[in-house]
């Protein structure tokens, strides 16, 4: 068989059953030989980074069954895969790219002179993907297609998960490469014995004598298939949970001994009992910035934290934060944890926690609405939550509408999930074709705003070929909300590019579901959001908000996690902060804002 029918071949033995992708001439023979194998259905695209971004959602969608799989052209094309890389890169996610490239021949490497470019739509892809892959190649033998295929999949789906890159010259697509090879490698993170003594000790006796425990549920968790022991040992046990974001598929939030998600944009209550802990278990979360906030220093101040995470780089970030530190997969590290000696139960801190959660949890706690007498995007969540069947498969874009989202969705068995760390507008379309792809029985309901459902608009036409079973729900507010909210805080409320009157627009969003032949629906009140049922089939919702929507709560730059906009009154502040004392910022220095906005 030649180079592209290896590859075709490749993708059947591993059961990679859908390719997305945009076609062009460098890739051409690799598609012809996936086309005529008749194993992997093609999804084409409109836009490569659409492409990768769906291939995104493959291990999300599957119960980390199988790994996603894009192509694309050599030069533009493979540039714009990636965004996709990166959402996949930055959240742990496995994934494959296949590249075609300019023959060996024509390339630019191959000659003397340091030439831009030899071949037509020739780009060095390789390096350009090196920051956003975990493996980037460029094949030239037939040998090295073979061998770097089976170790590129190894590598996206072993230790800290992530994207692949394979280049493909044409003439190596067209070379004969002889019969199918197996290649066997070793994955020292499945090495349970890679557990030193030492770090077995910090597990056991980290909980002992403390009085106030908490454990922090990151995505780690749910990455590493160990999401079911973990929740087991915590309701044994009785140890109250907070998790991340992007751990927010990984358990029932009926538990009782989940107390919400923390961070920037996380629940009030669960803010309150993270910096009033006096223990914390970190496990499978990476603490960005939009977890601990700006200042680490005010991150659960009066904490032990121990940290479990299988990237030691990641690890290394803490070396002034005096935090413990266990660098491996959780996976083997989940006995130690169930063996952990445990504190007697703390009747005061359990009757606060419980007390906390009763004022917070599950609310909507948003003033915007009520005092502006306009449809709260919080209640337009929590009721559209209530109609979604529990197989389905929830996703969120990037924006304001993606923070109302996350802070009042409760899930129980539903998939859920956004590109958490990238955070690319643009997401949600491509995400919803891939979910359909790899889930097709299941209903997909995707969340995007005004400005993210625009990026990718042309990628509707994937959905109505398809007739894939997606409702669109745009969260139309007539602006970038979450970057206006921003300026509100630190630019005298310029809306410079963000706003409806400051070069931002958006179009009829009736007239673009109208012209690619989608059932429209629009919710402008209260009583029309009564009234709304999930539509079958594909769909675009559009719930009309008011300009200048708030999140609400968001923690400022330079403010403890506790300490949310809308701001409390100092009584209540101290009330809730019953074993923590904290000095309230009065004013936030210019300087120190970052990018967690």
């Amino acid at each position: 068989m030649n180079g592209s029918q290896y590859i075709a071949e490749f993708l059947k033995k591993k059961k990679l059953d859908k390719i997305f992708l945009v076609t062009g001439g460098a890739v051409a023979f690799i598609v012809d030989a996936i086309g005529k194998k008749n194993y992997s259905k093609l999804y084409c695209f409109q836009h490569e980074q659409s492409a990768s971004m769906a291939a995104d959602t493959t291990w999300r969608c599957s119960n980390g069954k199988k790994i996603g799989v894009s192509m694309a052209t050599s030069g533009p094309g493979a540039v714009n895969l990636l965004s996709g890389l990166g959402c996949s890169y930055v959240d742990s996610i496995p994934s494959l790219s296949i590249t075609g490239q300019v023959n060996i021949k024509e390339s630019s490497k191959y000659g003397y002179a340091k030439l831009r470019q030899a071949g037509y739509q020739e780009i060095d892809i390789v390096k350009m993907a090196k920051s956003v892959t975990k493996f980037s190649i460029q094949v030239n033998s037939a040998h090295e297609l073979k061998y770097n295929l089976e170790k590129a999949y190894h590598i996206a789906t072993s230790g800290r998960m992530g994207p692949v890159l394979i280049d493909v010259p044409m003439d190596i697509q067209q070379l004969e490469v002889g019969e199918y090879e197996e290649f066997n490698f070793s994955d020292p993170s499945n090495d349970p014995s890679s557990l030193p003594s030492e770090d077995i000790l910090k597990i056991k006796n980290f909980f002992k004598n403390k009085k106030r425990p908490l454990v922090l549920f990151g995505a780690g968790v749910g990455l590493s298939g160990t999401n079911e022991k973990i929740i087991n040992w915590i309701n044994n046990n009785d140890i109250p949970f907070v998790s991340s974001w992007s751990a927010f598929s990984f358990f029932d939030h009926n538990n009782k001994n989940y107390f919400g998600h923390i961070g920037v944009y996380g629940n009030r209550g669960a803010n309150f009992i993270l910096q009033n802990c006096d223990s914390l278990l970190v496990l499978g979360s990476r603490l960005d910035s939009r977890v601990r906030s700006s200042k680490s220093s005010n991150f659960a101040p009066l904490a032990s934290k121990l940290v479990i995470d299988v990237d030691n780089e990641e690890l290394r970030k803490y070396h002034n934060d005096e935090y413990s530190l266990v660098n491996n997969n959780i996976k083997h590290c989940v006995k130690h944890i169930q063996n952990m000696k445990l504190p007697r139960k703390n009747n005061e801190w359990f009757d606060y926690i419980n007390d906390i959660k009763k004022q917070y949890f599950g609310k909507d706690i948003s003033t915007f609405a009520k005092e502006n007498k306009t449809l709260s995007p919080y209640k337009a969540v929590m009721e559209i939550n209530k109609q979604i069947k529990k197989d389905s498969i929830v996703l969120g874009d990037c924006g304001a509408h993606l923070c109302w989202l996350y802070q009042v969705f409760k899930r129980t068995t539903e998939t859920i999930f956004t590109a958490a760390g990238f955070g690319p507008i643009g997401y949600a379309h491509p995400a919803a074709i891939g979910a359909a792809a790899t889930c097709p029985e299941k209903k997909i309901i995707s969340f995007s705003g005004d400005g993210s459902f625009q990026v990718q608009t042309s990628e509707l036409q994937v959905m109505k070929h398809h007739n894939m079973n997606i409702c669109n729900i745009v969260m139309n507010d007539n602006g970038y909300a979450i970057v206006k909210q921003f300026q509100d805080s630190y630019m005298g409320s310029r809306y410079f590019g963000s706003g409806i009157k400051d070069g931002y627009s958006v179009p009829d969003i009736k007239k673009v579901a109208e012209a690619y032949g989608l059932t429209y629906i629009k919710i402008k009140n209260e009583k029309d959001l009564k009234k709304f049922r999930i539509p079958k089939g594909i769909s675009v919702v559009e719930v009309v908000l008011a300009e200048n929507t708030l999140i609400e709560p968001k923690t400022e730059m330079g403010r403890p996690l506790n300490d949310q906009f809308p701001f409390m009154k100092d009584k209540e502040f101290h009330k809730n902060n019953r074993f923590v004392k904290f000095d309230r910022v009065k004013k936030i220095v210019i300087d120190e804002v970052d990018s967690h906005e």
